[in-house]
């Protein structure tokens, strides 16, 4: 369970104003005539979206979602597993999707703009303009080693000229910002460095054990209004939905072949019969050990 002081503010929102705001607006019975988007709404068309493309199948990938119970969010993620092509080997390639959806996100899908500002700030007599609803879906992409086996680290010139060709395969993938007046004043998309995962050895030999790399895009999603032309200017995210999850296919697909050029250069020693993860293990007291002190259960 996390416990972030900066979401304090809109968990104690969640937990006094939104309850009452649904009590209390009966005009929130307007958002069927639009587009409304909750987080089961959003979450099945994501869903949707990743079948479509192709990325995704029902009963096939584990879905996962958890609500915090210290500030309300709630997160859904995928794992993707697919089975590598033999030019991949001995790495296995997954991937992670997932979004958050937070209490003011919540709040803004459960009642219309406009009683939602008369909550926070008032009536007005002008109309307020509000920010777009944006919702970030992450991408993780990463290839690993069968546990136990060994491969030395490779070459600087290998892995440096590899890991270049990676970074740019990215940046067509993940970013995308937003213009005006040939400035930047929206980060739409982006990706971090490669992240590599070693072991060291007593002799003090470094071992690749995996890699990976993630990457974000934004997806705008309609905000309700209780006015109809502003109600109507709103559009629905089947598309950008769309768009995203062709994009996250086809770099999980360049980040294949990429893992299988990496193999190529590799020296892999493969683990040793019956090798497993090390587990924690107690040695149970005997029943005849019996020291007359209070009982230990492991």
């Amino acid at each position: 369970m996390r416990s972030k002081l900066d979401r304090c503010a809109p968990a104690r929102f969640a937990a006094g104003v939104l309850p009452m705001m649904a009590a209390r607006f009966p005009t929130a019975s307007t958002l069927l005539e639009g587009v409304t988007m909750r987080f089961a709404e959003f979450r099945d068309r994501l869903e949707g979206a990743l079948q479509e493309a192709g990325l995704a199948f029902h009963d096939a990938d584990r879905r996962v979602e958890t609500i915090d119970l210290v500030d309300t969010v709630r997160s859904w993620k995928i794992y993707i597993r697919r089975a590598a092509p033999q030019s991949a080997e001995p790495f296995y390639v997954s991937a992670e999707i997932g979004f958050e959806w937070s209490p003011v996100d919540a709040a803004r899908a459960y009642t219309c703009e406009e009683d939602l500002l008369a909550e926070l700030v008032g009536r007005r007599k002008r109309p307020i303009r509000t920010e777009h609803r944006w919702t970030r879906i992450d991408l993780s992409l990463r290839a690993g080693l069968p546990y136990g086996s060994t491969t030395s680290m490779p070459e600087p010139h290998v892995f440096g000229a590899w890991t270049a060709s990676v970074l740019e395969t990215a940046d067509a993938a993940f970013t995308d910002v937003e213009q005006k007046k040939g400035r930047i004043v929206a980060v739409l998309g982006g990706h971090g460095d490669v992240e590599v995962q070693a072991h060291c050895k007593p002799d003090g030999i470094v071992s690749l054990k995996a890699l990976a790399i993630s990457g974000f895009q934004t997806v705008r999603v309609p905000r309700a209004w209780d006015d109809p032309e502003r109600r109507v200017a709103e559009r629905d995210p089947r598309d950008d939905l769309g768009r995203l999850a062709r994009r996250f296919k086809t770099a999980l697909d360049e980040w294949t072949k990429s893992v299988s050029e990496l193999a190529t250069w590799i020296r892999y020693s493969p683990p040793p019969p019956g090798a497993k993860p090390v587990e924690p293990w107690f040695d149970d007291q005997s029943e005849d050990d019996d020291d007359g002190g209070p009982d230990t259960t492991h």
